[in-house]
C-alpha cells in the first residue's frame, strides 16, 4: 500500500499534487544551491559576517533560484517537447544557445545591479577585485544546467514510464479481444456439430435422441452461462468434458471404447474455459474411420498446481497430418500462449496407429493465478472486460 501511495503521488495528474511535488523539488535544490553558493563566496570571493549571513544568503540565492526555475521550465516544457522530441535539432540547438545567453546576462545584471543594493542594505561591501562575470557564470550559467539536467531526467523517465504503461494497457486490451474471439470460434463449431448429430437421431426416431438432448442441454447451460467468465473452476470444466464424452459415447455406442480418468485434487483450482475440449474433439475426429475398434484414452492428473493431460486415440496409419495443423488446435495453442506464457508444454505426435497428445499447464502461473504472484501480469482479462462493457 505504501508503494502504491508513492506511485500515486509521483504520477498524479492532480494540479495540487503536482504543485506540491514541484515545490518540494525546488526547496531541495535551493538548500543545495545555498550551501554551495555560501561555500563559494566564503572561500573564493568574499567574507560575510555571521550575523548577516542568513538574510543575505536568503535573498541572493532566492533571486538566483528564480532564474533557475524560469530557465528550467522553459527547457522542459518548451524546448524539450517542441524541438528535441520532435527531431527539430537545429531549432533545439538555437533555443539552447538563446537560453544560455539569457542565463549569462541575467546572472551578470543581478550581480551588477541587484546584489549591490542588498549588500548596501546589510552594510556588506564587495571587494574591489571581485569578478562579476565569473561570479555570475558560476552561480547561474554553471549551476542552472545541473538542475535542468535533473529535471529533464525526471521528465523523460516519467514520460517513458507512462508510455510503457499505455503500451501495456493497449496490449492487455488486445489480449482480451483476442481471447474473446478465440473462445467465440470454439462454440459455434461445437454447438452446430452437436445439434446436427441430435437432429439426425431425432429424424430417425432413435431412442438415443432424448438422452443426447439432455446431455446437450447441460453442456449448453455451461457454455452460455459460465464460459463467459475468464476463469472457471477446474471441477466444472472437467465435468463438462465428462458430459461431452458421455454424449459421444451414447452417439457411437459399441463402436467406441472410451476411458476417462481423473487423478489428484481438483478443488480450488481454476483454468481458462474450453481450453482442453478442442483436443478431445480432435481425438474423436481422428479415431473414427480407423480400421479396427475406435478407442480413446484420456487421463488427467493434478499434482499440486500442475495439470497433465495424456490423451491417446487410435488413428488411421495413412493419415499423417499433424494435429497441430488442425485449425481448432492452432486456436487453442494461441490461447495457451496468451494465457500461460512460458508455463505450458504441448506435444502431439503419431506412433504407428496411435496418436498421443501431452499437455502440461502450471495453473498457478497463468493469468488466473493469485494477484500477489509476480508472474500474474495477465490477470486482467475480467477487469478489462468489465471496463469495456461499462
Amino acid at each position: 500500500m505504501e508503494l502504491m501511495s508513492w506511485h500515486n503521488i509521483i504520477f498524479s495528474s492532480k494540479i495540487s499534487q503536482r504543485i506540491r511535488l514541484h515545490v518540494i523539488f525546488w526547496l531541495l535544490w535551493w538548500i543545495y544551491f545555498a550551501a554551495t553558493y555560501y561555500y563559494y563566496i566564503q572561500v573564493g570571493q568574499q567574507q560575510i559576517t555571521f550575523g548577516n549571513l542568513s538574510s543575505i544568503l536568503f535573498l541572493k540565492t532566492f533571486l538566483l533560484v528564480l532564474v533557475h526555475i524560469v530557465s528550467c521550465y522553459a527547457f522542459i516544457y518548451f524546448l524539450l517537447p517542441r524541438y528535441l522530441l520532435t527531431g527539430k535539432y537545429f531549432l533545439f540547438a538555437s533555443g539552447v544557445v538563446l537560453l544560455s545567453v539569457f542565463l549569462l546576462f541575467t546572472g551578470y545584471y543581478i550581480h551588477l545591479l541587484v546584489f549591490p543594493i542588498i549588500d548596501k542594505a546589510y552594510h556588506n561591501s564587495l571587494p574591489a577585485t571581485t569578478s562579476i562575470w565569473w561570479v555570475s557564470i558560476n552561480s547561474v550559467l554553471i549551476n542552472a544546467p545541473k538542475i535542468i539536467a535533473a529535471a529533464t531526467a525526471i521528465k523523460l523517465v516519467k514520460r517513458w514510464y507512462l508510455k510503457q504503461k499505455e503500451k501495456e494497457r493497449i496490449e492487455k486490451e488486445k489480449l482480451v479481444t483476442d481471447l474473446q474471439l478465440l473462445k467465440a470460434q470454439i462454440r459455434p463449431v461445437f454447438l452446430f456439430s452437436s445439434l446436427d448429430h441430435i437432429h439426425n437421431y431425432a429424424r430417425t426416431r432413435s431412442p438415443k435422441a432424448p438422452e443426447l438432448l439432455l446431455k446437450f442441454s447441460e453442456l449448453l447451460s455451461y457454455l452460455l452461462y459460465e464460459c463467459d467468465e475468464p476463469w472457471v473452476k477446474l471441477d466444472k470444466e472437467l465435468q463438462m468434458m465428462k458430459e461431452y464424452m458421455a454424449m459421444e459415447k451414447i452417439r457411437y455406442g459399441e463402436q467406441l471404447d472410451l476411458e476417462f480418468q481423473i487423478k489428484g485434487n481438483t478443488r480450488d483450482k481454476t483454468i481458462a474455459p474450453l481450453l482442453l475440449l478442442p483436443f478431445i474433439e480432435n481425438s474423436f475426429n481422428q479415431c473414427f474411420g480407423h480400421a479396427e475398434q475406435s478407442w480413446i484414452n484420456l487421463e488427467i492428473t493434478i499434482d499440486k498446481n500442475m495439470l497433465t493431460m495424456k490423451l491417446m486415440n487410435g488413428v488411421d496409419p495413412d493419415i499423417r497430418q499433424p494435429g497441430l495443423e488442425a485449425p481448432d488446435i492452432k486456436n487453442v495453442e494461441k490461447r495457451l500462449r496468451l494465457l500461460y506464457p512460458g508455463n505450458y508444454e504441448l506435444k502431439m505426435y503419431a506412433e504407428q496407429e496411435i496418436y498421443m497428445t501431452l499437455l502440461r499447464i502450471n495453473l498457478d502461473e497463468g493469468a488466473g493465478s493469485q494477484p500477489s504472484n509476480s508472474s500474474t501480469a495477465f490477470n486482467i482479462q475480467k477487469s478489462l472486460s468489465t471496463h469495456a462493457v461499462n
